[in-house]
């Protein structure tokens, strides 16, 4: 799947992000799966639950924010944490640091590096709204996940817990089930799709619920007929790929993830 050292990389840059912005702290993607399934996955199997490579966050904007509701918002307090203190660079809605794959140091900026030495590592911020004069604020265009309005306008569609002596905010298995089948039947890289389809594996099979009453509790957030679109995007031979990384028998995570049907 992904190589320890970016997953490794990844995981320390984590703590220093959460380290450095104000609590709460909503966290997305493949490290929210983590620390969502990771506990019981290590319990089974005596190994850590798949690291990601990128690091995503979740912001709440009213639709109707105005320009210095913007500018007050936690999304600006910390894009200026994460630019002016750890010294991320802006790429679109992207936060940037190279870091090298040999010596594991940070890439001063214009140094010249071969490409295969180059690791991209990525903070992706991500909104719930957009309000209409975002760009003029931000002077980006944001990724909306609109699902993540849920985790924070209802307290029982998310969890808390403390990860590095901060307040983190993780919606809860089955909304993150959800982005995580909105998200894969859009994947154009192989290794992304891989790791989305391993994730709703774990998801449903390593959550304190079964995978029965998740399924019903995703329907809430996504109609029956899209997630049965995104399950037949799924072969045979990504199942395959999915159990070389989970350690589970293709017949078994196929039939797990077929009861999302």
């Amino acid at each position: 799947m992904y190589l320890e050292f970016e997953t490794r990389t990844s995981y320390k840059y984590l703590q220093q992000v959460i380290s450095a912005l104000e609590e709460p702290i909503c966290i997305l993607g493949g490290w929210a799966v983590f620390l969502q399934v990771n506990k019981n996955f290590q319990r089974a199997q005596g190994r850590p639950y798949l690291g990601s490579r990128d690091i995503d966050l979740g912001f709440h904007l009213e639709k109707t924010a105005n320009v210095e509701q913007m500018k007050n918002s936690a999304l600006a307090k910390s894009l200026d944490i994460l630019q002016n203190k750890l010294k991320f660079k802006s790429v679109s809605f992207r936060l940037l640091k190279e870091v090298h794959t040999e010596t594991e140091e940070e890439i001063e900026t214009g140094k010249i590096i071969p490409a295969h030495f180059i690791f991209p590592m990525y903070v992706d911020v991500l909104v719930d709204n957009i309000p209409s004069k975002f760009r003029e604020v931000f002077y980006f265009q944001p990724a909306d996940e609109p699902l993540l309005r849920f985790a924070f306008e209802d307290g029982k569609h998310r969890a808390e817990l403390k990860e590095f002596n901060k307040r983190l905010w993780l919606p809860k298995p089955e909304l993150l089930l959800a982005t995580k089948l909105n998200a894969l039947k859009m994947r154009d890289k192989e290794h992304k799709k891989i790791k989305d389809l391993c994730d709703l594996f774990a998801l449903l099979w390593y959550s304190k619920e079964k995978p029965q009453e998740l399924k019903k509790k995703i329907t809430q957030f996504l109609p029956l007929g899209n997630i049965l679109k995104t399950i037949s995007t799924i072969d045979e031979a990504d199942y395959q790929k999915a159990s070389v990384q989970l350690n589970h028998t293709l017949p078994e995570i196929k039939r797990i993830i077929e009861l999302l049907e």
